[in-house]
């Protein structure tokens, strides 16, 4: 879906086995250039992630990308 994607680890925090991470994920559709204010949850088992959630607005992600913003 887009051309290329970057992501910016601001802040990332660690207590046993939950990592937190606060990102900035920038999407680049076309010309549009769009950063979205990322937080994410990431669960370690066994050396592997055994769950990942990313939260974020998606009313603000689909305006940037719809050329809105």
């Amino acid at each position: 879906m887009c051309e290329s994607m970057v992501i910016e680890t601001v802040h990332l925090a660690v207590r046993d086995n939950v990592v937190l991470t606060e990102r900035i994920d920038t999407f680049t559709v076309g010309p549009v250039v769009a950063p979205l204010l990322v937080m994410g949850t990431f669960e370690i088992r066994d050396g592997k992630i055994s769950a990942w959630r990313d939260y974020f607005d998606l009313g603000q992600i689909t305006k940037m990308l719809s050329g809105e913003a």
